[in-house]
């Protein structure tokens, strides 16, 4: 490879060295045909010099330096290499070195490193800059830590560049391939994950991990905390927090704080085993959206709450065609291994996912499906039908609850049949615990099943005579009727696609929802008390509702009343008796028909999906999903509970068996002696509940033994209680404190959980009454009749039912090998990145992740083959001088030379009869070892593949070079194509190189084929438009668009018609251009409006066009307020505007009022008298201080002088005449004619001096100042200030303040009609007369007043 000039390299250094450093350098080195050769001596160098194998573009490296460097850009060391001729001698200087100047002083030497290092991967030779090689480039070498980064390339080379000091030996920082950081030693060779205390004391001062303990939290599980002594304890992030230990509580688990940094993928590698720990790793990986974690082959998949890009296609394949690469935990690599286990030893598969509701165990289950369908599809393409089942059973068998707008309220196994192929031929389905109850009643918050509310608003509705969801009881009751994020009319469509993709016929779909409307209106079926023969009974409400349903049904209305409001008691020796119920009994009958008729429905449509999917060939395995309920413990738990419990319990111990028994028969296999395995034992608790005589089996005794059906609940917490007292699993009722109901508990693998027996046995019970049951075995409907076809007679409990359901369950998993997801619901909002830590660390305890965590690390959790562990670790063979091959050919003597090649203490590795085992820090010493030899050849590998990659890319664009030349020359588009295809045929996989390495003529080839394309299609468009009339905005606006982009391909000259047209519309446009804007430009230039000016220099901009006016407008626009209205003014007077002057004037007079508002307040009018000497103008006054205070305030008196400082007698006097006649005018004082008054006001300030003019404005607003005479003494006073403004001005001393009075004081509906008047006065002669009385209405109109 051959670098540019000006590289600086990453030797230089501040002091030069003397030539016995150079000499006992060992150098590696790159020659001009690109060997690498290595380690030689200077002397070696320079003999290749001289043979002209080596030059100054060729790369060497020294122990010491970062990265390779050309020999060109070290002076110093190329001056050794290849030496100068000797100068000739010249006689000594005074003054300089050799003549008696004193020697330089000593300066230090590096010495050359002792300790062996390997040199970086050797550069690739290429003569271009690294910048144009883009990706194709050797790597740039990664600086250390504590190494000081090399110098910029843009500097030039030092020229006493010398070998850099050597590196000091000991922990250095790596990453792996997957960015993770590890470090490694030099002088010992030691690996590990944990950053060296000498790194970390350098790096960040130092610091205790240890000290530190997980500490209990009620909101996040655990928190890291230092004990401070005592109670107290400090948190990481400062805080100070208190904890008192329960008593016989566990000592709290020591933290080492190191470890938080390092997250794993499986628990198993973990430092330590303590739940805070766990969690810790979780919670942190989990808001990384690193969702999946494994426990060995166990996988917790958390909840995101938001759609990941885990699931594409992409990773489907990535994960089937793995081969024996470690991928990170995700439900395909669950998926992947239990086909691939299928395909190995043909034994059926399970799946078991669990969880409790809103944890994503749908979703997980779906995501199972999607992976098998797409590894193990067939060409009959029944796995696509097998997806479509989901909808079905979502939209029936799902409903929103408070933990989970989707939740899955019945359990299901889904068992995917592979065929001798190992292709997938069908699918069976088994559904287990319908929640039934949910039909009847929801709690608040929650929603009945999804498919009533998507047939309820979905276009089928009105054919089922159904109105919206929110007017069924049985649906809008809980108040949700609606839930953010569905779209229930859209999925009833998915719905309705899944049956017929299942070949449903349409007269299944009607009767499915004929069923489903039936029950959405038996809901809204209420009763009234009555009586009935004497007796209390009831009767139906609303007819027409019960004929509806009736309708639905297929039975007969009146039947459906009397089944509904009554029960026959059948007795031996008599006829039958009909029993009135209550209202209340009549409701609870009511919903027993709603939920028994809809599971009916449900467990039809599961046989029948069977049906549709039923093995096309012959079945030889299966993979079996198991999605069903997790552990819960609610705060009212009651049967459904306890039976989804037992069920935990049961999947607890068969969790117990493959986990810890499988573990043992694993180490017996091989021969490995292994520590006891202890764990919890959970056949205590499935006894009580299941063994003869146990929970279920009294609650069968008491179902089916007398008493009346209320007393019953309590006659069976009474037996529980007497039998199981002594039982240490089990709770009596008079140990509980604290509820008001009662109830037993049992305690559970996952802990103690509280039943209340209300209700056990109703619910046990699950039967119909027989008129009921016999109305629906009547029905006409043929669909309905053929589900009550059957006798009911003495059916099972729902107890036993679910008992006989999950053993066979049960029975059948025993048979296949399982592989178990524990699904974790991060948070009870059902929101992304929140990670309630209590809430998962409860759910991680149910679901037993600690004891697999304890019992799998406390093992030999890791097992290859012999072969297996060779082929993932032979590359740790490779080392800095090469390849070491192995010398055995057994598998079981290779693992031992790999792990003797890697120098590391492997005590505890466990060799069986076919594999070998270890725990987590062995594994871990293993991956750093393959990390660290993948790094020392992958950069080699990549250099050397680069190099040779370029190389041939450089050949074939020698050989495609001439056509794109001829090409160019030609100028024809056919011409150029052809070569660009020419191109792209040779190049192939090789034309993406050219984003690094262009190609300068094909750029040019592609960009003339563009050019001439464009020029084809803008010819037409110039050629027209530049004809057309240029008046119309719309023509101009086309040819000026049109030009723009012809602008862009013009400098090329296309072809010289697209020459022509584009100079001839240039020319029409600059015309038409010039005359738009040059005629606007003056008129606004005259006006100088801001609107204006931008409009116009936004458009003269936008059409390109230059005029020195431009410039002058950027200034104006860019003036102030002020400054624009004074430019304004000046302006207006220069051009002649009389009229703009003063509208100019008078603005920049309001903006000036605006401004200094306060100095022109009326009190401050420097035209008035002194208040004390206009009070002593009357010599015997005997309220001096009373007139002072009160000059400016209304009086309904005379004035004792004027206001203003009039001087002459006859004025003053003129003066106080007119202040008589405003009080008589605004009636402060009694007058015959007041209107005369008015008229006598304006005749004195018409005739009077400009003093007398401001002495009538100043007693107006005095009249106006406190005036208690309410709005029609200041609406008075008021039009005489607008008569007066209509006649004459102010005065310039007192206008001001008479402006500021207008806009503090005035009406606002008169304001602007007053301060427009006064300015306009300001401006016009006083009027000639005064005018008749009848005439001042009509003026002060016409004013707007």
């Amino acid at each position: 490879m051959r670098m540019s000039r000006g590289h600086t390299g990453n030797a230089a250094a501040d002091n030069p060295a003397s030539d016995t450093t150079w000499d006992a350098l060992e150098y590696y080195y790159m020659t001009a045909n690109d060997q690498q050769i290595g380690p030689a001596t200077l002397k070696e160098l320079r003999t290749k010099w001289k043979a002209k194998e080596v030059n100054g573009e060729c790369f060497y490296w020294f122990e010491g330096m970062a990265g390779w460097e050309a020999l060109s850009t070290n002076p110093q060391l190329l001056k050794r290499v290849n030496p100068p001729p000797p100068p000739k001698k010249r006689a000594s200087v005074p003054g300089t070195p050799g003549a008696g100047a004193p020697p330089p002083p000593p300066r230090f030497v590096p010495q050359p490193q002792s300790v062996y290092e390997p040199p970086p991967p050797a550069p690739d030779r290429m003569s271009t800059t690294r910048e144009s090689l883009g990706n194709f480039a050797p790597p740039a070498p990664a600086r250390r830590p504590g190494q000081p980064a090399a110098p910029s390339k843009s500097k030039k080379p030092n020229s006493s560049s010398t070998p850099r000091q050597p590196v000091k030996r000991g922990w250095i920082e790596k990453v792996t391939a997957d960015l993770v950081c590890y470090y490694y030693n030099t002088a010992t060779g030691a690996l590990q994950w944990e950053k060296p205390e000498e790194l970390a004391s350098s790096s960040s001062g130092g610091g205790n991990n240890t000290g530190w303990v997980w500490l209990p939290d009620e909101s996040e599980g655990f928190l890291a905390a230092r004990p401070m002594g005592g109670k107290s304890y400090q948190l990481m992030d400062g805080r100070m927090t208190t904890y008192s230990a329960p008593r016989n509580a566990a000592p709290l688990a020591a933290l080492n704080t190191a470890v938080l940094s390092m997250l794993h993928n499986d628990l198993v590698l973990l430092d330590d085993l303590n739940e805070g720990l766990v969690l810790h790793n979780l919670r942190e990986r989990y808001l990384k959206d690193e969702i999946y974690t494994g426990i060995g082959s166990i996988l917790i998949a958390i909840n995101p709450f938001k759609r990941l890009p885990l699931y594409s296609p992409d990773m489907v394949s990535k994960y089937n065609k793995r081969g024996n690469k470690v991928l990170p935990p995700h439900p395909f690599d669950v998926a992947d291994s239990c086909y691939k286990t299928l395909l190995e030893i043909e034994k059926n598969q399970s799946i078991l996912v669990s969880g409790e509701s809103g944890a994503g165990k749908t979703e997980t289950t779906k995501q199972c499906l999607m992976f098998l369908a797409e590894v193990a599809g067939s060409e009959s393409n029944i796995e696509q039908r097998v997806l479509s089942v989901n909808p079905i059973l979502e939209a029936f068998g799902n409903a929103k609850t408070l933990r989970n707008d989707n939740s899955s309220r019945f359990g299901r196994f889904s068992e995917i049949i592979l065929n001798n192929q190992m292709k997938i031929c069908g699918a069976q389905i088994r559904s287990y615990l319908l929640e039934k109850s949910r039909v009847g009643y929801q709690q608040q918050g929650e929603r009945n099943y999804h498919i009533f509310y998507q047939l309820g608003k979905s276009e089928w509705a009105s054919h089922y005579n159904l109105g919206g969801p929110e007017n069924y009881c049985y649906l809008a009751n809980s108040n949700s009727v609606n839930v953010p994020g569905i779209d229930d009319a859209l999925e009833f469509n998915d719905v309705i696609a899944s049956l017929d993709s299942l070949g449903f016929s349409q007269d299944e779909k009607h009767s499915i929802f004929s069923i489903i409307a039936g029950i959405i209106q038996l809901g809204n079926v209420n009763f009234t008390s009555a009586n009935v023969n004497g007796a209390d009974g009831s009767t139906i409400d609303d007819a027409g509702t019960a004929y509806t349903v009736a309708t639905q049904f297929g039975v007969d209305s009146a039947k459906l009343h009397d089944a509904l409001t009554h029960r026959t008691l059948d007795i031996i020796g008599q006829s039958p008796i009909a029993v009135p119920l209550r209202a209340e009994q009549a409701i609870e009958n009511r919903d027993a028909l709603a939920k028994y008729v809809y599971e009916k429905l449900f467990l039809w449509l599961v046989g029948r999906i069977n049906t549709a999917l039923a093995p096309s060939d012959t079945q030889k395995n299966f993979i079996g999903i198991l999605d069903i309920f997790g552990f819960e413990i609610f705060k009212k738990n009651s049967f459904e509970q306890l039976c989804i419990n037992f069920c935990n319990e049961k999947l607890q111990q068969l969790f117990n068996e493959d986990t810890f028994k499988n573990e043992e028969r694993v180490y017996e296999n091989e021969g490995i002696e292994f520590p006891p395995i202890v764990f919890i034992d959970n056949q205590p608790v499935v006894d009580l509940i299941e063994m003869r005589g146990g929970i279920f089996t009294m609650l069968d005794d008491v179902v089916k033994g007398p008493g009346k059906p209320e007393q019953k609940d309590a006659k069976f917490g009474t037996l529980l209680d007497s039998k199981f007292t002594s039982n240490k699993i089990f709770v009596p009722s008079n140990m509980h404190r604290g509820i008001n109901y009662a109830a037993f508990s049992v305690n559970h693998y996952a802990g103690q959980v509280t039943y209340s027996v209300e209700k056990f046995v109703e619910k046990n019970k699950d039967n119909l009454f027989s008129d009921l049951y016999d109305m629906m075995a009547g029905s006409t409907d043929v669909f309905i009749k053929s589900q009550f076809n059957v006798a009911q007679g003495a059916k099972r409990t729902l107890a036993a039912e679910f008992k006989t359901q999950l053993s066979s369950l049960m029975t059948e998993l025993r048979s296949t090998q399982s592989h178990f997801i524990r699904c974790i619901k991060a948070n009870s909002q059902k929101k992304p990145r929140i990670f309630e830590g209590s809430s998962c660390l409860e759910q991680l305890q149910c679901a037993g992740v600690f004891e697999a965590v304890s019992i799998r690390k406390n093992g030999f959790p890791f097992r290859y083959t012999f072969a297996r562990f060779v082929e993932r670790y032979k590359c740790v063979l490779a080392t800095e001088t090469g390849w070491t091959p192995l010398k055995s050919n057994e598998p079981r003597d290779q693992c031992y030379e790999i792990l003797s090649a890697t120098n590391q203490p492997f005590t505890d590795m466990q060799w069986g009869h076919t594999m070998v085992m270890f725990r987590s820090n062995e594994y871990r010493i293993l991956e750093l070892c393959r990390a660290l030899s993948t790094d020392r050849v992958s950069s080699k590998i990549q250099a050397k593949a680069r190099g040779r990659l370029t190389r041939r890319y450089v050949e074939m664009v020698k050989r495609t070079r001439p056509q794109l030349q001829h090409a160019l020359q030609t100028r024809d588009l056919v011409s150029l194509e052809a070569a660009l295809a020419y191109v792209n045929e040779q190049l192939g996989a090789f034309a993406v190189f050219s984003i690094s390495v262009p190609i300068a003529e094909w750029a040019q080839c592609k960009e003339m084929v563009v050019i001439i394309r464009e020029s084809a299609r803008l010819e037409p468009e110039l050629e027209y438009w530049v004809y057309s009339d240029l008046a119309v905005d719309e023509n101009f606006e086309m040819l000026f668009k049109f030009v723009k982009e012809a602008r862009a391909i013009a400098a090329k000259h296309p072809t010289s018609k697209f020459d022509e047209l584009y100079n001839m519309a240039v020319e029409q446009f600059g015309g038409w251009r010039d005359f738009r804007l040059t005629s606007k430009l003056e008129g606004i230039m005259e006006r100088i409006e801001k609107d204006e000016m931008e409009d116009i220099y936004a458009e003269c901009r936008r059409l390109e066009y230059e005029d020195p006016r431009l410039e002058e407008i950027e200034k104006l626009v860019g003036l102030s307020g002020e400054g624009l209205l004074k430019m304004q003014y000046k302006r207006a007077h220069e051009t002649g505007q009389a009229q703009r002057a003063i509208e100019k004037e008078i603005e920049l007079k309001e903006l000036c009022l605006e401004q200094f508002r306060d100095n022109f307040v009326f009190e401050k009018c420097s035209l008035l008298r002194d208040p004390v000497e206009y009070a002593n103008t009357k010599f015997f006054s005997m309220h001096r201080e009373d007139a002072a205070t009160k000059m400016l305030v209304h009086s309904n008196k005379n004035l004792l002088t004027s206001l203003t400082r009039l001087d002459d007698t006859a004025v003053i006097k003129e003066a106080l005449n007119s202040f008589k006649c405003i009080l008589g005018y605004c009636g402060d004082v009694r007058t015959t004619y007041p209107e005369t008054l008015a008229i006598s006001i304006l005749e004195i300030g018409l005739e009077g001096s400009g003093w007398l003019k401001a002495e009538i404005f100043a007693q107006l607003m005095k009249q106006l100042c406190e005036n208690p005479g309410g709005d029609f003494s200041k609406d008075k006073v008021w039009k005489l200030i607008m008569l007066c403004l209509l006649h004459f001005s102010p005065g310039d001393s007192m206008e001001n303040f008479v402006q500021i009075f207008i806009r503090d004081n005035a009406p606002e509906r008169h304001k602007d009609a007053l301060i427009r008047q006064c300015h306009v006065i300001a401006y016009e002669q006083a009027a000639a007369c005064v005018p008749p009385v009848s005439m001042m209405e009509s003026m002060l109109r016409k004013a707007g007043f």
